[in-house]
C-alpha cells in the first residue's frame, strides 16, 4: 500500500510515538505497507490470539504465543530478536481501538466487521 493509502494511520503516529507505544504502530504500518494483510485481516488475527512477525525478528506476541496460554500476561514486542518493550493485554486493546477508529473513519462501510473483531479483542483481553 501507498502512504496516500495508509494515510489513516499515518495520521495518527505522533500519539503513537509521543506516548512511546511506537513498536506496535510500527508493526501495523510495515505489515500493510508491505501488503502482507489488510488491517482487516491483522485485526481479526489478533482477535483470535495470534502476534505476528512481518520480517524474522521484529514483531508481537499474544496469547496463542505461549506454550501454556494462562501464562500471558503482557503483549511483548520483538526488535531484531531481542524485547524492545511491553504492554498490558488491556493497554493493547485501547490502541488498537485508536488504531481501528482512525480505520472506520477512512473506511465507514468496513465498521461493522471492525467493531465485530474489536469486541472479540476485548473480550479475549478484558480477563
Amino acid at each position: 500500500m501507498t502512504n496516500k493509502q495508509l494515510n489513516w494511520l499515518i495520521k495518527i503516529k505522533n500519539h503513537f510515538y509521543d506516548k512511546g507505544v511506537r513498536d506496535l504502530y510500527d508493526i501495523i504500518y510495515l505489515t500493510l505497507s508491505n501488503n502482507q494483510m489488510k488491517y482487516l485481516s491483522f485485526l481479526k488475527m489478533i482477535s483470535e490470539g495470534d502476534g505476528f512477525f512481518p520480517n524474522e525478528g521484529t514483531g508481537f506476541t499474544l496469547d496463542n504465543g505461549w506454550d501454556d496460554p494462562s501464562d500471558f500476561k503482557e503483549v511483548i514486542f520483538y526488535l531484531g530478536e531481542y524485547e524492545s518493550s511491553t504492554l498490558s493485554p488491556q493497554h493493547f486493546v485501547e490502541l488498537m481501538q485508536i488504531i481501528s477508529n482512525s480505520y472506520i473513519e477512512a473506511h465507514p462501510k468496513d465498521k461493522d466487521s471492525i467493531e465485530f473483531y474489536m469486541n472479540k479483542l476485548r473480550e479475549r483481553y478484558s480477563k
